[in-house]
């Protein structure tokens, strides 16, 4: 059909929304401006339609009725409302003490001393002896307890704040570490170090490290025998930073310090506690890297390590 009726773009565009009504729309977003063009088509349909219509009941095929309002029962077009102001925005700390408190489980951790094995090191070694991590690094360096000493470029010792109350253990270093003999520098680490960041910490200031101390070939889960060869190590290193929160990242890393079995899943969102000491695992970057679902729940556990970190 022609006619300036039907050329005036408010008539056009409310026979539009009567099409859309019949069609069965329950609910038309629109913005303010077009809210204001319907109503001047509505007035004018009205001032054409004489006062016999006044009181008739509008029929399924009439355009909504938004003279009134921005909202009309059943199929209704709904002006989108606008913001007065933006939203108030909470830092980090206020997120994290959102968080319900968790009464922290009672584990006892499973490293043990460093001299627990007497034929871990050579006698020359002393390892229980040590009172600093650069003897620690020097041991290690020679280490040639397990097979992972004849593929590995360099021993990835750990790095970072040596007095530091917040420790990461990872499982093991990857192709990047391996070659730089620094941990948590590949793509890995670098989404470590965004969340890191984001939780209000620095890099600097915390303490990084893996249960093995070289890589395994091709990325492979490490083996029991690894684990053995390398746990006095870590466990020498925990002793001597004296960490008071430590972040587990993976499954191996979690069961080892923890001496538990389980999935992740079921492991993490929790705080376990050694006295003083809070370990709260969490996933591998790597995992979050692999699969975005992760990155979520790992989110949610940096806020439950900035909530019991500001307690300290």
């Amino acid at each position: 059909m022609s006619g300036a009726k039907h050329d005036d773009p408010r008539a056009l565009l409310a026979s539009y929304l009567t099409q859309l009504a019949e069609a069965g729309e329950k609910d038309i977003c629109l913005s303010s401006e077009t809210v204001a063009l319907v109503r001047g088509a509505a007035s004018s349909q009205s001032g054409e339609s004489g006062a016999a219509q006044t009181h008739e009941r509008p029929r399924a095929s009439q355009a909504p009725d938004v003279s009134q309002g921005t909202s009309v029962p059943l199929n209704r077009a709904v002006e989108r409302p606008r913001e007065t102001e933006a939203p108030q925005r909470l830092s980090v700390g206020e997120k994290a003490a959102l968080l319900p408190e968790l009464e922290p489980i009672e584990v006892k951790l499973a490293l043990g001393p460093a001299t627990a094995d007497p034929d871990m090191f050579v006698e020359a070694s002393h390892l229980g002896s040590c009172t600093c991590l650069d003897e620690i690094e020097r041991i290690s360096l020679a280490c040639e307890k397990c097979e992972l000493a004849g593929t590995r470029i360099n021993v990835v010792f750990g790095a970072g704040d040596e007095n530091a109350d917040l420790m990461f253990v990872g499982e093991a270093p990857g192709a990047n570490e391996d070659r730089e003999g620094i941990p948590f520098i590949g793509r890995a680490g670098a989404l470590l170090d965004k969340i890191i960041e984001a939780a209000g910490f620095r890099r600097e200031n915390v303490y990084i490290s893996n249960i093995l101390k070289c890589r395994p070939p091709n990325n492979r889960t490490p083996l029991s025998s690894e684990i053995a060869a390398c746990v006095p190590l870590l466990a020498k290193q925990i002793e001597i930073i004296a960490p008071r929160i430590i972040c587990t990242l993976g499954l191996p890393a979690t069961q080892t310090l923890l001496g538990v079995k389980g999935s992740m899943g079921s492991l993490r969102g929790k705080v376990y506690a050694q006295g003083n000491l809070k370990v709260i695992p969490t996933y591998h970057p790597a995992a979050a890297l692999r699969d975005p679902k992760y990155k979520r729940p790992m989110w949610e556990d940096f806020l439950r390590i900035r909530k019991e970190y500001d307690k300290l």
